[in-house]
């Protein structure tokens, strides 16, 4: 509820926990450093003290955290908050690297695709959001839902190196299927095109090109440990204007 996240061995005890002071001389965090950062390290899974549980503490957002999901590699972990804030972090290295933005509302589930190359997030805007891992940047807003979306997933089955299916359910209780492909990626949007209620149309609306420099990136000297922080806007993204996202229509409605 707090915005954090703790991390257990299941074979250890579990103790009251005290925050630990990154350069570790027993001084507690600042206040003002705490509001700057994006990520608060409380205590490292490389501290000393590993005695006991939690392992790990980390402070990553003022509000409540609604979902999490680990990368099939288990490197990178997604998370995604009821300030509307998604977050992609480096597990191992306790490193937030990307944050971004929803339209608007909370972020309320997330998941991966098989091959750990595209993150999916749901919310109280009522859309899917497609976001590349690789390329840094959102991929496509999915719109079809007429209510909070609730749950994201990708079937296995109908994923490989190109081409992927995405399930979401919502409040509205419906269930929605969608498809993308990444050829569609790599070529412009047709500006004039509008959305119309089928599959081709949506396929001219998915193309996009890579080129896009609407995306901050993280500078390749900027390192985050457990014992340094880094500016936000480094890896703060700007939320994309609708204007020049890419919008997907459904591929089937239940």
């Amino acid at each position: 509820m707090d915005g954090s996240l703790v991390v257990y061995d299941k074979e250890k005890e579990d103790i009251p926990f005290v925050a630990e002071d990154p350069a570790s001389n027993g001084e507690p965090t600042p206040p003002e450093t705490e509001k700057k950062a994006s990520l608060v390290v409380k205590k490292s899974v490389n501290s000393r003290n590993q005695k006991a549980n939690p392992v790990s503490y980390w402070k990553i957002s003022n509000s409540k955290i609604n979902a999490f999901a680990f990368s099939p590699n288990n490197r990178h972990i997604a998370v995604v908050s009821e300030d509307g804030s998604f977050r992609i972090i480096d597990f191992l290295k306790e490193q937030l690297l990307h944050q971004y933005t929803s339209y608007y509302g909370g972020m309320l589930c997330v998941c991966w695709s098989p091959d750990g190359r595209y993150i999916v997030t749901g919310g109280q805007d009522d859309l899917v959001s497609i976001w590349s891992l690789e390329d840094s940047m959102l991929v496509a807003r999915c719109q079809g839902h007429n209510s909070w979306v609730t749950a994201v997933q990708f079937d296995p089955w109908r994923c490989d190196e190109r081409n992927y299916r995405i399930g979401s359910v919502g409040e509205d209780c419906r269930l929605l299927l969608w498809d993308f492909s990444v050829g569609m990626l790599h070529r412009p949007r047709a500006a004039s095109v509008r959305q119309r209620n089928s599959i081709t149309s949506g396929t001219i609306k998915m193309q996009r090109s890579r080129t896009d420099g609407s995306t901050s990136r993280l500078r390749s000297n900027s390192n985050l440990t457990s014992g340094s922080l880094v500016d936000e806007e480094e890896i703060v993204h700007p939320v994309e204007p609708r204007a020049r996202t890419a919008m997907l229509p459904p591929v089937m409605v239940s």
